[in-house]
């Protein structure tokens, strides 16, 4: 899909608090790297960790803020014998003062940091490499209180307790271990859908449990930066836009209010994977590159993204859900390889690797695994869930399935969705109302949201859904192994064309396409047909 960037943590001269350097790549970072032997001036002088010697110049902080990377012409060694060659062996971590991670560990006296890393020792074997068996008393006691955490579903008012946020919610399915107690203890029942108990919190809510490494990792990344307001208002306004329609996971008037309010953002990393899917259909040139790609720009946004979630950073399960979904509008290419030069060849077997571990595919499964695990697959109709957040749970739940379906299709991959396991109810219009009816005087009023849905938009995705049923129906009796063995290919063939023939004649006039009147979403409806 195009080159990358890489990411690392600001250097001095970016702006601060939320206010991030433009994503512009300098040209220097096009040509092969050279060698270096130590940390480059600027790394060296903020005492943060430089990977000049592993990558050459420039390094990935003077790469990601477009600042130029100089390395120091090293000091000739006056001293001979046991310290020369102690210096020697050192490498370049000789001469570079500890990080942050080192200081603390020594002074807390914690097991020895090992040095940073070096291509030699990939593989070493050394005691550095020993797991930790130490359990701090914190450790302990949170393991105690996650012991009992099952113990919560045995009570007797559990199961008809409200769901006060819609993102800990747990699923109990009729067949788990868990449900044969529960039904023992309070009869048969319907409920499979729970709340979660308090003490299941990510790292979001216990930032202060994170070790160093972590955090490292997240600054080292930029995780907790962000574009200029301007900026980030734009991609915003673009995701809503152009990707929304196709994906409507989010409630465009509840993520709005907490954007615009300093005192309550929204999650950091659903704002990330908005940006990423923003930047896909954004123009701005500040997002691009030489070549006129916001690849690399749509990169650190997905890396920010990424590195907040595999620290568990978030922990509502529905917001993790919408930003697995927004990953997979990034595609990992080749990694540091110009487009224009080199083995294409190597470029093509780096695609066919990528496409396995970093696509839409990827993602799009990952976020129905997480959805299952909390029971969007299951209808919430009589659950405690709010109105608002039924509804929510609906769109998103059909939206995977769009996209297991397309996905399928596109890449010629087996589908993830069994729709027999599956009970959730057939979408309507009313399923795009993102508040709660209002009451009182704003009901007589006539309150109007500032974020309706576009009629063409909710058209668009209703006809989608419908058409993605059958493209499933086509995938298991034209293309499935166990349809290779049948004898009845063509009169399921028959049945397909009818299908197709059946939702072109029913789909309403506003997306349906004409040569002579069309818009951008009926041809695209009609571009899946």
């Amino acid at each position: 899909m195009g080159e990358q960037q890489r990411t690392g943590q600001s250097p001095s001269q970016a702006p601060k608090g939320n206010l991030a350097p433009p994503l512009q790549i300098p040209e220097s970072a096009s040509f092969r790297r050279q060698r270096a032997s130590r940390a480059c001036d600027t790394c060296h002088a903020r005492k943060v960790r430089c990977d000049a010697d592993s990558l050459g110049v420039p390094c990935t902080n003077c790469v990601a803020f477009t600042i130029e990377c100089k390395i120091r012409a090293p000091k000739r060694k006056k001293m001979g014998g046991k310290k020369d060659g102690e210096s020697e062996r050192r490498g370049s971590y000789g001469d570079t003062a500890p990080s942050p991670i080192a200081r603390s560990a020594s002074v807390s006296g914690q097991r020895e940091i090992p040095p940073p890393y070096e291509p030699n020792n990939i593989g070493m074997n050394s005691h550095h490499g020993m797991p930790d068996t130490e359990v701090s008393e914190t450790y302990a006691s949170q393991q105690c209180v996650n012991n009992g955490t099952y113990v919560q579903y045995m009570k007797p008012k559990f199961a008809r307790a409200p769901i006060k946020e819609a993102g800990r919610v747990a699923y109990l399915g009729e067949s788990s271990n868990l449900s044969l107690p529960v039904q023992d203890r309070h009869g048969p029942t319907d409920v499979v859908h729970y709340p979660l108990p308090e003490n299941v919190r990510g790292a979001r809510a216990r930032l202060k449990e994170l070790d160093n490494v972590e955090i490292d990792i997240l600054h080292q990344r930029g995780a907790f930066l962000l574009p200029p307001r301007a900026l980030c208002d734009e991609l915003v306004e673009a995701y809503f836009q152009w990707v929304a329609p196709v994906v409507p996971v989010i409630k465009r008037t509840n993520f709005m209010r907490r954007y615009r309010d300093p005192k309550n953002q929204p999650s950091l990393l659903l704002l990330h994977a908005i940006l990423l899917a923003g930047s896909r259909v954004c123009n701005n040139s500040q997002l691009m590159d030489a070549n006129g790609s916001t690849t690399r720009a749509a990169m650190t946004f997905y890396k920010r993204a990424k590195a907040l979630y595999d620290a568990n950073y978030e922990d509502d399960r529905v917001t993790i859900v919408q930003a697995l979904v927004l990953m997979g509008w990034y595609w990992e290419g080749p990694e540091d390889k110009d487009r224009t030069r080199g083995d294409l060849v190597t470029h093509a077997r780096s695609d066919l690797a990528a496409d396995v571990t970093k696509n839409v595919f990827y993602w799009s499964r990952v976020a129905v695994m997480v959805a299952q695990g909390c029971g969007m697959h299951r209808s919430v109709e009589h659950s405690q869930l709010s109105r608002a957040d039924k509804r929510l749970w609906k769109r998103i739940w059909w939206t995977l399935f769009t996209r297991d379906r397309s996905v399928a299709v596109a890449l010629g991959r087996p589908t993830g969705i069994n729709i027999e396991d599956s009970d959730v109810e057939i979408m309507s219009e009313d399923d795009f109302i993102d508040d709660e009816e209002p009451a009182g005087a704003a009901a007589a009023q006539g309150y109007q949201p500032e974020f309706a849905s576009d009629p063409i938009h909710v058209r668009f995705f209703l006809n989608y859904v419908k058409l993605c049923e059958i493209m499933g129906l086509v995938l298991a009796q034209q293309y499935s192994v166990a349809s290779k063995s049948r004898r009845n290919n063509a009169i399921d063939l028959t049945h397909s064309d009818m299908a197709l023939a059946d939702w072109l004649q029913n789909c309403p006039p506003e997306v349906r396409w004409e040569p002579q009147r069309h818009h951008f979403w009926s041809a695209l409806l009609h571009a899946n047909y």
